[in-house]
């Protein structure tokens, strides 16, 4: 088993997100009915405010690292490794567990995006909450603890672990500057997927203890 210390304070961590989601969702779907919280427009105006012609472009290819068709491929190239166990196993089951979440939300909140006219790249269905901001934190948040618990080469390790860390910050952003997410849809995308992670996280830890014994 974990230390009581580390499982006490992930618990916690995951209540305190949860909670968080609860009254996001209250806000969004009750007290708001699905229109834009003030703080969704202050904030999106800051982001537009960041547009320039050659900050689109690295911004657009930061969002696109998390299209469905990329991660599909990328816990494809993880299955395919040797190391299978070590990485792609565990980030696909973690990604089909973001995408089970936060699809049926969708669908219960059937929330619109910003107007298609701010859209810097093409994006369908539901806004709220953004799939890219739960998908990001889980895949690249979970292959961040992987490859520092598991790459033997420090300089592979260090610079793997910025890639993923910087992916798992920035790619929620980058759906509010691109125009297809309000800013409460990333912030609760990245809730849930930190609780998700976190959960990954401590069953890894779990069993990484039982093998151990």
């Amino acid at each position: 088993m974990m230390k009581k210390g580390y499982g006490a304070a992930a618990c916690t961590l995951a209540a305190a997100l949860l909670t968080a989601v609860v009254f996001l969702c209250y806000q969004v779907g009750a007290r708001y009915d699905l229109a834009p919280l003030p703080i969704d427009l202050t904030v999106q105006s800051w982001f537009f405010d960041l547009r320039t012609d050659w900050l689109n472009i690295p911004v657009k290819l930061i969002t696109h690292l998390c299209d469905p068709t990329t991660i599909v491929a990328l816990c494809a190239v993880l299955l395919l490794l040797p190391n299978r166990k070590t990485y792609g196993l565990p980030v696909s089951l973690a990604a089909a567990t973001g995408l089970m979440i936060y699809k049926p939300l969708k669908h219960i909140f059937f929330r619109a995006r910003p107007d298609v006219s701010l859209h810097l790249v093409t994006q369908g269905g539901y806004s709220f909450p953004s799939g890219h901001s739960v998908t990001s934190v889980i895949v690249y948040g979970l292959l961040f603890y992987l490859i520092q618990n598991h790459c033997k080469n420090p300089y592979l390790r260090r610079i793997l672990s910025g890639i993923c860390l910087f992916l798992a910050i920035f790619i929620g952003p980058s759906r509010i500057y691109v125009g297809v997410h309000w800013p409460t849809d990333v912030l609760t995308g990245w809730c849930i997927g930190d609780i998700v992670l976190i959960l990954a996280i401590c069953i890894l830890k779990n069993l990484e203890k039982r093998q151990n014994r």
